[in-house]
């Protein structure tokens, strides 16, 4: 498996999130008019290498729709995976992350191997920036979102499988944005 394929599978714990989202769409179809939230919240994606370890992790917060934890190890001795949401279980607060991740052999046997323990801090890297998309999907289907970015600095670190890895962090950023799903009746 090579590490563009662990990464996307890290991926897939952050991307749940839309089964609820078209929920809400579907709710809105239903004539109940367009469907509001509120998100707030926190995104990281990390990656990091400690001798012949590698390791990527990606946590989600969200207020609305709960927590995601992705993490992917890939040694000589195999490949590892595991993740869990959505929860509501925090993982960002007052400028420190924590998270606890059940960890699995990624293999036909899919054994369980102990657990992955994220540590870190995040502080705000810069100002907010306003957020303004408006997307369709499917046809008919507007998802419209308002609000703000605020890019992070993250420091953190992943203890798993008998080994400690710092991890440097791609995508570290904080949010707080109003998403509206309508529906316009076509399609």
């Amino acid at each position: 498996m090579t590490r563009a394929a662990l990464a996307c599978l890290a991926a897939a714990g952050t991307l749940t999130v839309f089964p609820a989202a078209a929920q809400a769409a579907e709710s809105a179809e239903g004539g109940s008019g367009p469907a509001r939230t509120v998100e707030r919240g926190y995104a990281v994606n990390c990656s990091g290498r400690s001798g012949d370890v590698f390791v990527a992790v990606d946590l989600y917060q969200n207020s609305a729709y709960g927590t995601h934890t992705g993490v992917v190890v890939e040694t000589p001795e195999g490949e590892y995976g595991g993740g869990h949401g959505p929860g509501d279980t925090t993982l960002f607060s007052g400028g420190a992350i924590t998270a606890d991740i059940p960890v699995r052999r990624l293999d036909d046997s899919g054994e369980p191997a102990g657990g992955a323990t994220v540590t870190g801090a995040y502080t705000a890297a810069g100002e907010p920036t306003r957020v303004h998309e408006a997307v369709e999907d499917p046809v008919g289907h507007y998802v419209i979102t308002r609000g703000t970015n605020t890019p992070l600095d993250a420091s953190v670190t992943v203890e798993v499988l008998g080994r400690t890895v710092p991890l440097s962090c791609s995508t570290a950023f904080a949010f707080d944005l109003t998403v509206v799903r309508v529906t316009t009746g076509r399609g």
